[in-house]
């Protein structure tokens, strides 16, 4: 394989020690197969080149020659937090975002204060307006609304907002819709939730094919397909280039391993998200923010370029996951939580 920084930028910028350490080290750990692995710098149109190639100023770097690069994105939920006593705004979320520096904001969207009937045409022409992209969006409607329900009113509901979704991603220009698949739920047998939920995706896939939005199918402690085996024979199953993985690295490290999560979703996954956990705490509360838990960022980034992912990696880490924090504060925690994670994931790509 071949390792290589472009004419240009061996012409125009200087790498520092360490960046040379990282790029050397990346490429010895990339298989020959892949083929060549280019760092270049970040460009914007119409503005000229950083002079220098230092960390502060790297947000992302290319894989295998291609146009693809791997981005810092925010989850909203960040700022804003999960549950909201006045409705949060947007404009304000996004913008905030691209002042701290990420390369993207996930937008979010719920069934209360921001049911998708209540973003109007006019906030969705705002929020795009930032000028910050908005790869994806996400809702946690669906653990209400369970698409794998026998109650054909709820399943329906579910697929409703799953639509309501799909219609404000493809108005912002988001690639891809996080959705939660499946709540299992003891007194539904396993085998009915599962060919529910696979019948409500297959409906909906039809949706985002035609609006060209990619529905995401998120690993989460649901308790429905904690096999990566299983996940991707549920993809399968469903069989639609519009549906694949949303994948979570936190939530993977209670109940599997990245290494055979990656392996059988090579190729399938369409956004990742990030943030930590702490194996030593084992359940709900040992979520943390990136870089303070047990999972080993430098060979997750690995797997996740074995597995041909490139694109953003959305950071989903509310304050709630600093342990000493007892009641968050929004806005100021939310903004401290989101400027921390993004200069931890800047050191571990800038490695």
């Amino acid at each position: 394989m071949a390792c290589f920084l472009p004419p240009s930028a061996q012409q125009n910028f200087r790498v520092s020690p360490a960046k040379k350490r990282w790029l050397m080290a990346t490429c010895a750990n990339t298989p020959a197969s892949a083929g060549a692995f280019a760092y270049v710098p970040s460009r914007r149109a119409g503005v000229a080149p950083e002079p220098r190639l230092e960390a502060a100023h790297i947000k992302h770097f290319y894989l295998r020659a291609t146009e693809e690069t791997v981005k810092a994105g925010l989850n909203l939920w960040t700022l804003i937090g999960f549950s909201q006593e006045k409705r949060p705004d947007l404009v304000w979320a996004v913008s905030t975002t691209k002042e701290i520096g990420y390369d993207g904001a996930e937008v979010v969207y719920d069934d209360r204060l921001l049911d998708p009937k209540t973003i109007t045409n006019e906030e969705r022409a705002r929020i795009k307006g930032v000028g910050l992209e908005i790869p994806s969006v996400a809702t946690g409607v669906f653990w209400k609304y369970n698409l794998g329900s026998p109650d054909e009113r709820e399943r329906r509901t579910g697929l409703e907002y799953l639509r309501m979704g799909l219609e404000l991603a493809r108005d912002l220009d988001a690639k891809v819709l996080l959705v939660v698949p499946c709540v299992a739920r003891p007194e539904v047998p396993y085998e009915d939730l599962y060919e529910n939920s696979k019948r409500s995706l297959r409906e909906a896939a039809k949706r985002a094919e035609e609006l060209g939005v990619t529905i995401g199918v998120e690993n989460v402690w649901n308790k429905f397909l904690y096999s990566p085996l299983e996940f991707r024979k549920f993809l399968d199953e469903v069989g639609s280039d519009y549906v694949k993985a949303y994948f979570d690295v936190g939530n993977v490290v209670a109940i599997g391993y990245h290494e055979h999560w990656t392996r059988l979703l090579k190729g399938r996954i369409a956004m990742v998200h990030v943030k930590d956990f702490d194996v030593n705490v084992g359940n709900i509360r040992g979520f943390r923010h990136v870089g303070k838990g047990s999972i080993d960022w430098p060979k997750v980034l690995r797997l996740l370029r074995e597995a041909g992912y490139d694109g953003f990696l959305n950071v989903e880490c509310p304050p709630e996951f600093y342990p000493d924090l007892e009641r968050p504060k929004y806005p100021e925690d939310g903004i401290r939580a989101a400027k921390d994670n993004l200069e931890a994931l800047r050191r571990l790509i800038g490695k």
